[in-house]
């Protein structure tokens, strides 16, 4: 499951729970928030053929399982 889908399920199950965002996520947002370039980003993707979560965890240096581990532990503290 690609980082934006994800990040649309996470938002939709919140909103089920009657849990109200400020707003919605917005992939680029969240990839400059992690001081990457969303350009950089997509080219490396489409260069390497391989996820955005693949692409910016190889950026920052960590495993992808670590790093969707990350994404889910900060997505469960937003639903607290």
């Amino acid at each position: 499951m690609g980082l934006e889908a994800r990040l649309k399920q996470l938002e939709s199950r919140l909103s089920s729970r009657g849990i109200l965002l400020e707003r919605s996520y917005d992939p680029d947002e969240c990839i400059t928030h992690l001081g990457l370039d969303p350009v950089a980003v997509r080219e490396a993707v489409q260069s390497t053929g391989s996820s955005i979560v693949v692409a910016v965890s190889a950026m920052l240096g960590i495993e992808p399982r670590e790093f969707a581990r990350l994404l889910k532990e900060k997505a469960n503290l937003v639903r607290w």
